[in-house]
């Protein structure tokens, strides 16, 4: 008998991420001894295991960065990049600076800034073929350089809200960048390395939710929900962009969201800077809840501004036939 085990998760906002990740979850809190039995079992399904994978996907994710843009895509990739970072950096930063590494409401600098300056590309992908045209579409290609850690490292190391080493740094960059040299010298290779991205996500979120137990969960819930409504909201910085260079705006809002691999960005930092550790565990739980919620709010944002847009036009379209 079959089971629609893919069809299933498809159908869950993340869910090829935040399934796997709470069984990690449900296993150490419920069986943690399985997690410690050794061997290739540990080396796969133990907490450790994630960081060999988060770099393997890293590399992946570089290779998928093309340069090769036409020019209004590559604005219009640039725009949108821009106005999310400026967004979702400046509340992060903004928390920071006012409450401190603790946060407020439960929410860490780190878990906003994780969650917050990078969107759900496939959802972006989405939107854009529904709402946009070919060139929103074609701007995906840059705007997959949110993926990852990077503008999260960026916004922390210069807001002074983490110690960010140089070579921290590097280390966190390297894979990212020879995936991305590797792509872009050889089309053939980057189509290869892109279907093989896809595949490692389950891998290093059941490890991911292994470091966790149900009770990190539990007081991930509200504050990640809230996290996820205001992620639902971060494009508004794209779309004042779009709107000030003359570009159609409402596709700005598409990048509303938080990406499925941000889970992996606390953890990611964390590496580069250890003493962001001890809140590293809750952040990840926090963005995984936040990349439910925003890919269920960011669509509703997105149609009812196109569809308030839409009918503000039309209604200025029939006074001007009525008075001309």
């Amino acid at each position: 008998m079959q089971i629609p085990i893919k069809k299933t998760l498809d159908k869950i906002p993340g869910g090829m991420m935040v399934v796997p990740l709470f069984l990690g979850v449900l296993v150490n809190t419920f069986f943690p001894q399985f997690l410690k039995i050794g061997g290739f079992t540990t080396a796969l399904f133990g907490p450790a295991a994630s960081s060999t994978i988060l770099a393997c996907f890293m590399f992946l994710i570089g290779s998928q960065i093309n340069f090769k843009l036409a020019p209004k895509a590559l604005k219009k990739g640039a725009l949108l990049i821009t106005g999310k970072f400026i967004v979702g950096a400046g509340i992060g930063i903004f928390v920071g600076k006012v409450f401190g590494t603790a946060g407020v409401l439960g929410l860490s600098p780190l878990a906003i800034l994780a969650a917050l300056t990078n969107c759900n590309g496939g959802l972006y992908a989405s939107l854009a073929s529904q709402y946009g045209d070919e060139t929103d579409v074609g701007a995906y290609a840059l705007l997959s350089l949110k993926d990852g850690p990077f503008f999260t490292l960026v916004a922390l190391g210069a807001s002074g809200l983490a110690q960010i080493p140089f070579k921290a740094l590097l280390a966190v960059l390297i894979p990212i960048a020879i995936g991305m040299i590797l792509g872009n010298i050889d089309s053939e290779m980057r189509k290869f390395l892109g279907s093989s991205k896809l595949l490692l996500i389950p891998f290093f979120s059941f490890p991911l939710g292994a470091g966790m137990n149900l009770e990190t969960i539990v007081k991930a819930g509200g504050p990640g929900i809230i996290l996820g409504i205001v992620a639902a909201f971060t494009g508004i910085g794209a779309y004042v962009l779009l709107k000030l260079f003359k570009e159609e705006p409402i596709i700005g809002l598409a990048t509303g969201s938080t990406a499925g691999n941000a889970v992996a960005t606390p953890a990611a930092v964390a590496a580069a800077d250890p003493t962001l550790a001890a809140i590293a565990t809750v952040a990840t739980a926090q963005v995984a809840a936040a990349c439910v919620v925003s890919a269920i709010v960011c669509p509703f944002v997105v149609s009812y501004v196109f569809k308030v847009l839409g009918n503000r036009k039309l209604k200025n379209m029939n006074n001007e036939v009525a008075t001309g």
